[in-house]
């Protein structure tokens, strides 16, 4: 994954594989022996012992490219808006959640190619995290007519010290209709009217994508253009990296994870809390986009002699 990182801020292909089977094969063998000899002048040893024992393990896995159907429904399409709210029903933070997979809000711009969010959208992040650690955010599927539709719901009133503050400023920040604290989610860069609430969010490749803007380029490369040109190396958005991914020379002595690429080593430090907490949530999104298709289940064979 973070090779596909790295490749896509180089504007290289990304590779994705599955794996297809694991055949595992253990052997374990084991010889003794023992003789006795007359002594001699020049051997003297009575008997001679041995012992021999050898053990082997042999697996084999087997991967298979994610083309056609498969990738462009779990790579291409959108995460859909009600898996983005589950997320923050199931206690994954804001902070890590909206600017990784949601590229805009009611018209809030999020980060994009290295170029810093709206400040509204950093203003809507920080309330919706305020009012989550006090219990006020949920989520709901309700049954119409037409279907099921996504209903977020704001508490607007309890014992927690700002919670009414923090949701008049999401209303206000949203445009949504005030004294309402029940509104509709949809797909789409516009709402329809103010009790909706619309998400445009981000495929799995482009949220690789924005990732990889917080690559730290050689200077080398950077100078020859080598990667896709971004301004997340500098000022304020800096600071909205969702990762940042270290390079140098030399292979990293410790690290959460590395690759080398292009003559040099890109890693994610083990000490980046930060970063190692927004790469494992890339991982489970990536469980999020799957289709849903049967697929050939790895098998585990261990035979018995």
């Amino acid at each position: 994954t973070l090779l596909n990182v790295v490749r896509m801020r180089y504007a290289d292909a990304p590779v994705f594989l599955e794996i297809a089977s694991i055949i595992n094969s253990y052997s374990v063998a084991g010889k003794a022996s023992a003789a006795a000899t007359l002594p001699s002048r020049t051997d003297p040893n009575v008997f001679n012992l041995g012992t021999e024992g050898t053990w082997s393990n042999t697996p084999t896995v087997t991967y298979q490219p994610v083309l056609g159907d498969r990738f462009t429904k779990s790579m291409l399409q959108p995460v859909p808006p009600i898996a983005i709210f589950q997320l923050l029903q199931g206690g994954w933070p804001p902070e890590i959640v909206l600017p990784t997979v949601v590229g805009s809000i009611n018209e809030l711009r999020n980060t994009y190619a290295g170029v810093g969010a709206d400040p509204g959208f950093r203003q809507l992040v920080e309330s919706l995290s305020r009012i989550q650690r006090a219990g006020g955010l949920g989520i709901r599927i309700e049954p119409r007519k037409d279907g099921s539709a996504i209903v977020i719901v704001l508490r607007q009133n309890g014992k927690e010290a700002g919670l009414a503050d923090d949701a008049r400023q999401v209303h206000a920040l949203l445009g949504l209709e005030a004294g309402i604290h029940e509104f509709d989610i949809a797909y789409g860069l516009v709402p329809r009217n103010r009790r909706e609430v619309a998400v445009l969010s981000r495929s799995m490749l482009d949220v690789m994508l924005q990732l990889g803007f917080g690559v730290d380029l050689p200077a080398e490369h950077a100078k020859e253009g080598r990667a896709l040109p971004g301004r997340a190396t500098a000022g304020e958005a800096k600071a909205e990296q969702l990762v940042h991914i270290r390079s140098g020379t030399q292979a990293p002595a410790d690290a959460y994870t590395a690759v080398p690429y292009k003559g040099y080593w890109y890693w994610i430090d083990d000490t980046d809390i930060a970063s190692k907490r927004a790469f494992t949530f890339l991982l489970i999104l990536f469980s999020l986009a799957e289709t849903g298709q049967s697929v050939a289940v790895p098998i585990v064979t261990v035979p018995s002699r």
